[in-house]
């Protein structure tokens, strides 16, 4: 198990070396810096993109099928996805998201999966463009009615309701800090994972482009 990521030394040795075998990897804190080392230049990119975003990477696990489990923090959001070296999708992306602090609407914290639709506008924006406005407004209007959420958190016409109106909004959120997860593992394998997130979806029925799955109310 590597216990340095930014150990690694290009995207070739990251393939081919016994080292990067599959696992979860301990990380530093991002937002601190990363540590000097002459041969880590894939991964002192990776690191500095972060780091430049203002996120903390808290978890970054490899698995057999080149797949990598990925927990992040930004802005006291805490966010959980996947992404795959060999099939980047660019529909029916899953992010499992919980909020760090209870907002003083409630006395409860909040948990969520989305699923949405890359959307590719957002390769028009800056490379270190990140918001999470309309992700922090969901969280707030489930600490609004939280008490509707306790009795019924998982009924589609509930989770259906804390979009509404948002849809395109935050879909175009979620696809930018998609995007920067991108950005981030294509640093660090050296592989182009981006070219079919660049299509656009053949739909613009919002309530298909985006829709919560799940809502949990962690007492």
């Amino acid at each position: 198990m590597l216990k340095k990521i930014e150990n690694i030394a290009s995207p070739t040795e990251f393939k081919n070396n016994t080292r990067f075998a599959p696992g979860v990897y301990s990380l530093p804190n991002i937002s601190g810096g990363i540590s000097n080392s002459s041969d880590s230049l894939s991964f002192s990119s990776a690191f500095r993109y972060l780091s430049q975003l203002k996120w903390q990477l808290k978890s970054f696990e490899q698995t057999e099928a080149d797949v990598f489990n990925i927990e992040f923090l930004v802005d006291n959001l805490f966010f959980v996805t996947k992404v795959s070296i060999n099939n980047s999708k660019s529909t029916d992306i899953n992010y499992k998201i919980s909020d760090q602090k209870i907002t003083g609407l409630s006395d409860h914290k909040y948990q969520t999966i989305i699923s949405f639709d890359f959307d590719p506008e957002v390769y028009s924006q800056p490379a270190f463009a990140s918001s999470v406005e309309y992700i922090k407004k969901l969280f707030e209007k489930f600490a609004l009615y939280d008490s509707i959420l306790l009795k019924s958190s998982n009924n589609p016409e509930v989770n259906s309701f804390f979009i509404d109106g948002d849809e395109k909004k935050l879909r175009l959120e979620l696809s930018l800090i998609h995007r920067n997860i991108i950005f981030f593992v294509e640093k660090v394998t050296g592989e182009v994972l981006s070219n079919n997130l660049r299509t656009k979806p053949f739909s613009d029925d919002y309530e298909k482009l985006i829709k919560i799955l799940n809502i949990n109310v962690k007492l």
